[in-house]
């Protein structure tokens, strides 16, 4: 709900209420299901989102260099990162390793060369993992599905058996990502079955310590307001259904999305409305260079219009950018709309800061950080 008396443009707002319980209800999971939590910092990286979490001892999964000096400089211990990434250049390798960070996640053999050559070189003390391609199915977008076997991510389950074979040692043990946005949680009890398969088939003598099983917890898209905290529960229930403590002491986990999602929304104003009689059109000062999702991944955000009226006509949404994709998509039931009606894109914490762009040299816009909102309507006024 909007707490400024005048609009001076778009903006991201987040409410920092929401996003504590959203916190507080993911870390007591992990403590009942004995999981330990690094938040995926791709997720939404601004500095009193990043700040709280932190806060809470919640660890942080890097996958750039940038990530995890950033990390650093926000105040998390080396011991608290992880490091993960399909193409993990020289360069970054050598920098996480230099600063002794908790856990690199090694995605093929010829990285391990790499990584252990040059571990050893700097007497890191930075432990070392094997992402493995469960070639696991899940019912998510194309494009954020990480887990069959002819995706860029990770190693098979031989090249993971051949590397602990010869360095049994040098490997605290396995990370595991599917994929994101999965609100099927049969999903996770699939992966879970899948990975105790493979720590039975483990090279006999190895002791694995370390099992980190990502991310992918989705969200509501549809009814964010209703359904504004994640199944965080039902999510560490189902991972622990063929991994119990007495299998693996800890579960580690990389929640994103689902921390920081709902908490954010982007305000945006009606700038004009188009085809009103055949396709009525809302162009919005905002687009996907605020929040790329929808041009991505044809991702749906729900749309609300700023203003009481019961009469509602269905809009598309559509940004400013020279795109045709640049669109929130079509049949948006809204009231009626005008020019200088404020609009809110809703679950936009995630994604959508963090994936701005400069496209058309479009400038950033602000964000601003509410502990409670007062529901008051604004409407610019037009001349």
């Amino acid at each position: 709900m909007e707490s400024r008396t005048i609009y001076n443009g778009p903006y991201y707002r987040y409410d920092m209420n929401l996003l504590d319980r959203t916190i507080e209800t993911c870390t007591s999971a992990a403590q009942k299901h004995n999981c330990r939590l690094f938040y995926a910092i791709k997720a939404n990286n601004e500095s009193p989102i990043t700040t709280r979490i932190r806060k809470q001892g919640i660890g942080v999964d890097c996958v750039t260099h940038g990530e995890i000096n950033y990390a650093l400089r926000q105040g998390w211990n080396t011991s608290e990162i992880v490091f993960a990434g399909s193409g993990k250049t020289i360069r970054e390798i050598d920098y996480a390793l230099r600063n002794n960070i908790g856990v690199i996640h090694c995605e093929c053999p010829e990285e391990f060369e790499i990584i252990q050559s040059l571990k050893t070189s700097l007497e890191s003390d930075t432990s070392i993992a094997l992402r493995i391609n469960p070639d696991v199915k899940v019912d998510t977008h194309e494009k954020i599905s990480t887990g069959e076997k002819h995706h860029k991510f990770g190693m098979s389950v031989n090249e993971a058996k051949a590397l602990i074979t010869n360095f049994p040692t040098e490997i605290v043990g396995l990370h595991f990502h599917v994929g994101s946005q999965i609100t099927d949680l049969s999903y996770f009890e699939d992966l879970s079955l899948t990975v105790r398969g493979i720590i039975e088939k483990l090279p006999t003598g190895y002791e694995l310590s370390y099992l980190n099983l990502g991310g992918g917890l989705g969200i509501d898209y549809t009814n964010p307001l209703r359904n504004s905290i994640a199944d965080f529960e039902g999510w560490m229930r189902a991972l622990r259904t063929y991994l119990p403590e007495s299998v693996i002491d800890t579960i580690f986990l990389e929640p994103g999305r689902s921390i920081v999602a709902q908490c954010g929304q982007l305000v945006g104003e009606v700038q004009y409305i188009k085809h009103r009689k055949t396709n009525p059109t809302a162009i919005l000062d905002v687009g996907m260079t605020e929040l790329m999702r929808p041009a991505l991944y044809e991702a749906r955000h729900k749309v609300t219009a700023n203003k009481d009226e019961l009469i509602e006509q269905r809009y598309t949404i559509s940004g400013p950018t020279c795109e045709s994709s640049d669109t929130f998509g079509a049949g948006h039931s809204l009231p009626e709309l005008e020019r200088g009606d404020l609009i809110t894109i809703h679950s936009a914490g995630a994604y959508g800061s963090s994936m701005r762009l400069n496209y058309n040299l479009r400038e950033s816009i602000p964000s601003e950080y509410i502990e409670s909102q007062v529901k008051t309507y604004l409407k610019r006024k037009v001349a």
